[in-house]
């Protein structure tokens, strides 16, 4: 499997004055990276599931995701909002971490396990508190490093 996270994907923001705002930036970080063809229709999928229900899963963070046919390889962009930004969350709390996952069309099992890895690994406050606190764009990107470590032993450990 190829790298989830890349150095480039990594971004600590002072604030967005929107979710919209927030995700459009972060289709721009994915789409830049290489592993979308048309990121207009990207974010549509990603804005058109958010209007569905929000992904905004709790305990200061959001999980945006889409599978769509003009995604050529998985990749997952992470923020740290400095701000915490509203985005109509579970538990009504604003959010401070935002992982947005780009899914191919084809790879629905995979992904699957992958957000509900991620979504695992948010839960834990200890971990969770270490990513809120990363200083730099470096140490958030080995914060994400660490999660597909742990993303990649769970994988393997459910093949």
């Amino acid at each position: 499997m190829n790298k989830l996270f890349h150095i480039e994907l990594a971004r600590i923001v002072d604030q967005f004055a929107t979710k919209n705002e927030c995700l459009d930036f972060m289709v721009n970080l994915l789409s830049e990276s290489g592993c979308l063809s048309f990121p207009d229709r990207f974010a549509a999928a990603v804005k058109g599931r958010e209007e569905i229900m929000s992904t905004g899963i709790g305990r200061e963070v959001a999980i945006p995701h889409a599978r769509d046919l003009t995604v050529n390889r998985l990749r997952i962009a992470v923020i740290k909002i400095k701000s915490p930004l509203d985005f109509n969350s579970v538990d009504s709390q604003p959010v401070r971490l935002v992982f947005m996952i780009a899914v191919p069309q084809n790879s629905n099992q995979e992904y699957m396990k992958i957000l509900r890895c991620l979504s695992e690994y948010l839960r834990q406050d200890e971990k969770r508190a270490e990513i809120i606190g990363s200083q730099t764009e470096t140490e958030l990107y080995e914060y994400a490093c660490r999660i597909e470590d742990s993303i990649l032993a769970q994988l393997s450990a459910d093949a």
